[in-house]
């Protein structure tokens, strides 16, 4: 069989309810030239019974379809890097299983990669909701040297990696695996990494990718000791990384005000309060000097818990939390934090 076009790499763990629909609608691509990896990450569920009778239904695609069993479950960064192991397209495009896409995706991003030989070409996304939907536009910036401390900032430029098709020789890059163990915001690390590789960034400029934010089981849907732990991993990487390309010193008051920005997000998402006085020390060196950064809310559960006053930070989150789920409020996390929580709330 000939070298695919594009290698379409979907990980799989209990998305028993959303499988089908996120698979017909790759099935359902107008562009023929296209390997599917799904990577079955020891779900738990009946996800990978669906998936196979959703195949079942497209027998010209039944050839090009390629399912990989772990052994033991080992999360979302190790099942993206055996999806790519076993790959050979020349593009690669990264898909959530629990999620959906337009028709056209394919064709329109693959065309667009290969008349203006980019690297990496982006499109638009929605975030769909039980009751509502929100289109997140992308921007890309001009020229090379600032893509990525555009994507860095999450400068109206979305740091994960399944809006984007990717160039293989990217994705191979030692730099632009996926660190195994770091599964949440583990797109972060991922992006950044092909911005800073990449030659030329291109845009489609449509709305091709559907992300789902009413699958309260996603990896995302709480905070965790896990992804305080995942979060403090992502930046020693990502300033380890900085340092080492000479990045580093230009741009240390912004890893600096992500992180603050990121500490309290996580406090307002945070539901166990022995959990907010666990990392209540995380970044207390540099959180004053970035307060004036955060909106009003965020600033004063990070206010409160920087002077002690733990509980009544964690009753004020909570508060909020209700307010946005059950009153339909207009207040909004850090635009930040939102890359990191897109589920979350």
């Amino acid at each position: 069989m000939n070298t695919p076009s594009v290698s379409i790499l979907v990980p799989i763990y209990n998305v028993s309810e959303y499988i089908e629909r996120c698979a017909h609608s790759l099935f359902q691509q107008s562009f023929e030239d296209i390997e599917y990896v799904f990577v079955n990450d020891c779900t738990p569920d009946d996800s990978i019974e669906k998936l196979q009778k959703v195949i079942e239904q497209y027998p010209d695609r039944k050839e090009r379809v390629k399912i990989i069993h772990h052994e033991k479950n080992r999360g979302l960064a190790a099942a993206r890097n055996t999806a790519l192991d076993n790959s050979t397209g020349k593009y690669v495009q990264h898909i959530d299983s629990d999620d959906w896409v337009e028709p056209d995706m394919i064709e329109l991003m693959y065309n667009k990669a290969e008349a203006e030989q980019a690297d990496i070409v982006v499109c638009d996304f929605v975030y769909e909701r039980a009751n509502s939907r929100e289109i997140a536009r992308n921007f890309i910036p001009e020229h090379k040297e600032d893509y990525f401390i555009c994507i860095v900032e999450h400068n109206a430029t979305h740091p994960c990696v399944w809006n984007k098709l990717v160039r293989r020789q990217l994705c191979e890059l030692p730099d632009c695996r996926s660190v195994e163990g770091l599964n949440f915001a583990e797109d972060y690390q991922i992006s950044t990494r092909w911005y800073y590789y990449a030659e030329k960034i291109v845009k489609v400029d449509k709305v091709l990718y559907h992300y789902n934010k009413m699958n309260n089981s996603a990896l995302t849907a709480s905070k965790t000791t896990m992804h305080y732990e995942n979060i403090i991993l992502l930046f020693e990487l990502l300033g380890d990384f900085m340092k080492e390309k000479g990045l580093y010193e230009k741009h240390i008051d912004t890893l600096e005000r992500l992180k603050v920005t990121m500490k309290a997000g996580f406090f307002m998402g945070t539901e166990d309060y022995k959990l907010m006085r666990k990392y209540v020390l995380l970044y207390r060196d540099i959180e004053m000097k970035y307060l004036k950064t955060l909106n009003r809310v965020e600033k004063i559960v990070l206010f409160l818990t920087h002077y002690k006053m733990y509980y009544l930070a964690f009753l004020t989150a909570k508060l909020i939390r209700w307010k946005v789920k059950y009153v339909n409020s207009n207040i909004h996390t850090n635009k930040f934090t939102l890359a990191f929580s897109a589920r979350s709330i």
